[in-house]
């Protein structure tokens, strides 16, 4: 049997997540992004609870919907009854917050990126970025969607890597002053302290 996680209280089992089982959106426009998801992106619509009040008596009725993603993953998304429209998000926010889709090749990206022009939808010449190479477009609530493919296999080195560059930020981020060139400078600080601990 492996043994559990550092951290894990004595005597506790080991706990694991698997996977996604689905991320939730709102929307205000049920058959836009119904036509959406089930046409353009070809999810099945797979369940949808009505339910009128949540939790708390202000709770407004609602709708909440279910597309599959495959393998097990679905997205959905809230339909309330009478609430107001949000304005839209910063540019910024609108990039950062993105929901990424996987795709084995990049003949794949290539026929998703055609079959979206074909719907009419505005989407982006395939970036290729460190591991993977993307694309990406709106759903018709202003969500940045993606659809990407590895370039190569994540290793152990990458998680290494990635390892190091947490720490650093946790360190720096709390600082007077953070920043990326602060991120790079204790990055390096951690580097040079673990190849004399090595070399010990």
């Amino acid at each position: 049997m492996a043994s559990p996680p550092p951290g894990t209280p004595v005597g506790q089992p080991r706990l694991s997540l698997d996977g996604v089982d689905h991320l939730a959106y709102v929307t205000w426009k049920p058959r836009a992004t119904l036509e959406f998801y089930t046409k353009v992106l070809g999810m099945p619509l797979v369940h949808a609870i009505t339910a009128n009040g949540w939790v708390t008596e202000d709770y407004p009725d609602f709708v909440h919907f279910f597309f599959d993603m495959g393998r097990g993953n679905r997205i959905a998304f809230f339909y309330y009854f009478g609430l107001p429209e949000e304005g839209p998000q910063g540019d910024l926010m609108h990039r950062s917050r993105h929901l990424a889709f996987h795709v084995d090749t990049a003949e794949e990206l290539l026929d998703w990126r055609a079959r979206l022009k074909a719907h009419g939808v505005r989407v982006t010449t395939p970036l290729a970025h460190e591991l993977i190479e993307s694309i990406y477009f709106d759903d018709p609530n202003g969500i940045q969607l993606e659809i990407t493919r590895p370039i190569r296999e994540m290793a152990e080195i990458d998680a290494r890597d990635a390892d190091l560059t947490l720490r650093a930020l946790v360190d720096v981020a709390d600082s007077p002053r953070p920043s990326a060139q602060a991120l790079w400078q204790r990055k390096a600080e951690l580097i040079r302290k673990n190849e004399e601990v090595s070399g010990s």
